[in-house]
């Protein structure tokens, strides 16, 4: 933190404000969607599989060809009514071939075949999946032709929207000698939001040959990490499945043989949802020290109130933790009483009364108070003749403080730090500006270690971490675990670019490897002064001796295959560190089932206060006065008043002469005097000549041209 208060200097002020603007604006307008669908409750029975023989045909197979039978197709479907899934009431929906729909303005890829897992080709709010593979139908086999359609059925306001997926084979295949085929169907009730799958019995068509994989068959919501899933093992049958464990868990089935099989005629998945929804779209929209407001998406359960629940520490409450504030009413609320510098976490809630209330939003929102700054509790200019230095003064209440003076109300440059300024010799009345300032050092964010089981990493150059910058902070250091199998000692060097690419700070710090099974922690003390921005990223530019850095892979994100480890991870008002990358600048492309390499951020940040005004007064008829009083003069001129020439009656005690108007400004600098001094070319009017006496003291004269 050392060179935190030379950030100042040579700054492009305007640039700075405009990009410190533009990373608030930001800022305030990201929200948070939280994971709900894990609330659904499973069940399981035997029904009746009822086919759709009316309402809208959405695609038939035209063939058996791989263009003419159904594989790959996404069709939009508009609602008769609002369905409510994950807390969003949706009018629209999107139907793939691949055995699923999705939700939201988003359209899933037509090459998507694993929509509970999947971060490639998806933007969509969420997903039900009954068989989601890759699949696809056929055409005229034995009398038979594969489509999707989908039919309102029943009165409002208990209608059911049902799609249905008829003689479909349970793979992508183009073959018309073995030829397996089933129906199943996802069917969404009004009023209620239950989602039910209903399966019939397959059956060969043609041929025996085994067909047999995995399937994922549940929910999903906007991301990997929100997920309610099923799982069977091979020895398990498709009929007894379990609790899935990540979005990638699946079920296994196979035509032929038992277990595990296939599903059964009328099996019927339910999902029931909440009573209750939670809120979205927690954000913090403005704070200061001590107090911040916050605002949410309400509920579509109409609750009567929300409880709130937030504390210094990253604890997520429970279903017995006491809120903070409760039952709140509307969309916004006030946290009060916060210190100051302090980092915040905040959860909430619905309350629908009677005890009947919402899962706490699992996602935290995480934010700092702004500093207390110190106050400049006094201060002392100074009144000096033309010519001379002043001495200003400063004062704090605050011990801990540091006081910064400058050239400027806003930006400009440092001067000089402490209690007190000189001044250059003026000529002229300036303003100089002082400030109050603390520094809080040891902010914490990134993930603060590494996950089980993670992976040395030998990516250099465009891999690592991309993040924002709110305000201006001092990156004070971040650990790494440096790879070798010997213990060898060697060098990494760090880099921070902008999303241009450019390197804006570098270093390279002296490390010792550790063998992989036991990686050892540095700390690298970087000192980086980081400006308000987008898309930096932090990378290692080289390293030598070692053979790479710890990092957590994709195989052990949260959530499996396409999980994420936690972005955005926020600093609210100071950063965002949003992403892994292994792609060059500005591409960046996002890779949020991985953490590259830097560890433990530890942040520094300066609270100043206000800048206030002290005045350096140039105060030439004061002078004039005090000196036209002594009468010890040790050099005269003459004539006085003159109309060409003074005369110096001893030049050789003379080093210089400065010749200044009544107001201080310089009109001449003479150098080495000679014992004439020419001034015809001046106007009339009263001058001061400003003597440097070769002894070191100073003599000022007042002068009138005539």
């Amino acid at each position: 933190m050392k060179q935190f208060y030379n950030f100042f200097k040579n700054r492009r002020t305007k640039n700075y404000l405009e990009k410190a603007a533009l990373a608030l604006v930001f800022f305030l307008g990201y929200q948070t969607v939280f994971a709900q669908v894990s609330t659904y409750t499973f069940t399981q029975s035997v029904g009746t599989f009822i086919p759709i023989t009316g309402g809208t045909t959405l695609g038939v197979a035209t063939g058996n060809a791989t263009t003419t039978n159904l594989n790959s197709e996404i069709y939009p479907v508009t609602l008769p009514f609002n369905f409510h899934f994950n807390g969003v009431s949706y009018n629209s929906l999107n139907v793939s071939t691949n055995g699923f729909i999705s939700f939201g303005g988003t359209s899933p890829g037509t090459t998507v075949t694993n929509p509970l897992s999947s971060s490639t080709n998806t933007g969509y709010d969420g997903a039900i999946s009954a068989f989601g593979r890759d699949l696809s139908t056929f055409f005229d086999i034995s009398g038979a032709t594969g489509n999707v359609s989908w039919e309102t059925v029943g009165a409002a306001p208990n209608r059911e929207v049902v799609i249905q997926w008829r003689n479909f084979r349970p793979n992508s295949s183009t073959s018309t000698t073995t030829v397996y085929a089933f129906s199943f169907q996802i069917r969404l009730q009004e009023t209620s939001n239950i989602i039910n799958m209903v399966y019939d019995a397959g059956a060969y068509l043609a041929g025996n040959t085994n067909v047999s994989g995995t399937v994922q068959v549940g929910l999903r919501g906007a991301s990997t990490a929100d997920f309610n899933n099923r799982l069977n093992a091979t020895t398990l049958e498709f009929i007894n499945s379990t609790a899935g464990t990540a979005s990638s868990s699946a079920q296994n089935f196979h035509t032929n043989n038992l277990p595990p099989g296939m599903p059964s005629a009328g099996l019927t998945y339910t999902w029931t949802p909440p009573s209750c929804w939670a809120p979205k779209d927690l954000a913090v929209v403005s704070w200061d020290a001590n107090s911040a407001n916050i605002s949410w998406t309400a509920s579509i359960s109409a609750p009567s109130g929300y409880d709130i629940y937030y504390s210094t520490s990253d604890t997520a409450p429970t279903s017995s933790t006491t809120p903070t504030m409760s039952n709140v009413a509307g969309t916004t609320a006030t946290l009060m009483s916060l210190s100051s510098a302090t980092i915040y976490n905040i959860w909430i809630r619905s309350n629908c009364g009677s005890g009947n209330n919402s899962i706490w939003t699992l996602q935290r929102v995480l934010f700092a108070t702004k500093c207390q700054p110190p106050v400049v509790s006094g201060t002392n200019g100074a009144t000096v003749c033309p010519g001379n230095t002043a001495t200003l003064s400063a004062t704090t209440t605050d011990p801990s403080a540091v006081l910064n003076w400058y050239d400027s109300q806003a930006g400009g440059n440092l001067l000089t730090t402490g209690t007190s300024y000189t001044t250059s010799p003026l000529t002229s009345t300036i303003d100089y500006y002082v400030s109050a300032a603390t520094e809080t050092s040891g902010l914490q964010t990134g993930k603060t270690t590494y996950a089980p089981n993670p992976t040395s990493g030998a990516g250099t150059t465009n891999f690592g971490l991309v993040f924002d910058v709110l305000n201006t902070f001092t990156l004070e250091s971040v650990t790494i675990y440096p790879i070798s199998s010997t213990g060898a000692s060697g060098t990494v060097t760090i880099d921070v670019i902008d999303g241009n690419g450019s390197i804006v700070h570098t270093k390279t710090v002296n490390v010792v490897g550790a063998p992989s099974s036991a990686p050892v922690a540095y700390v690298a003390d970087l000192d980086f002064i980081i400006l308000p921005g987008n898309n930096y990223k932090i990378r290692p530019g080289s390293y030598t001796g070692i053979s790479g850095l710890m990092f957590d892979p994709a195989s052990n994100a949260p959530g499996g295959t396409g999980g994420n480890y936690g972005y955005p991870i926020m600093l609210q008002n100071l950063v965002i560190i949003k992403t892994s990358t292994l792609t060059a600048a500005p591409s960046n492309t996002a890779r949020n089932d991985l953490y590259y390499y830097f560890y433990d951020w530890k942040i520094g940040v300066k609270c100043e206060s206000p800048r206030t005004t002290v005045t350096a007064t140039v105060d030439a008829a004061t002078c004039l006065s005090t000196l036209e009083a002594d009468a010890k003069e040790i050099v005269k001129v003459y004539p006085n008043p003159f109309s060409e020439v003074i005369n110096i009656n001893k030049p050789e005690l003379v080093k210089s002469i400065k010749i200044t108007d009544v107001s201080g400004k310089l009109i001449r600098n003479v150098n080495q005097p000679d014992s004439a001094l020419r001034l015809q070319d001046l106007s009339q009017g009263m001058y001061i000549l400003v003597l440097e006496m070769k002894n070191g003291s100073q003599q000022m004269i007042k002068v009138i041209k005539k």
